[in-house]
């Protein structure tokens, strides 16, 4: 499964996406092994209580997961699943 990032995030990780094999079967499990590969990841994800940051943005196969199941969505192989920081304009 490829994992797209963008912005911030994508230093933190080495590049612009990150190919996981044998991907679980949940954005909650895919981002726990995700940030204990890369140090920094999960601060950058998650709020102190464990909850996603409100601004940021976890999209499986282009809907937001707060639209779907949050972090129990579900996800297959196939599944393109992209993570965005928060974003600021001015």
């Amino acid at each position: 499964m490829i994992i797209r990032f963008y912005a911030t995030l994508r230093p933190l990780v080495g590049g612009r996406s990150v190919d996981l094999e044998n991907p679980p079967e949940t954005v909650e499990e895919i981002l726990a092994r995700l940030s204990e590969e890369y140090e920094g990841l999960h601060a950058q994800l998650f709020d102190e209580d464990g909850t996603v940051r409100r601004f940021v943005a976890i999209m499986v196969d282009g809907r937001d997961i707060r639209h779907k199941e949050g972090l129990q969505s579900r996800v297959s192989p196939e599944s393109e699943l992209d993570i965005f920081p928060p974003v600021a304009g001015g």
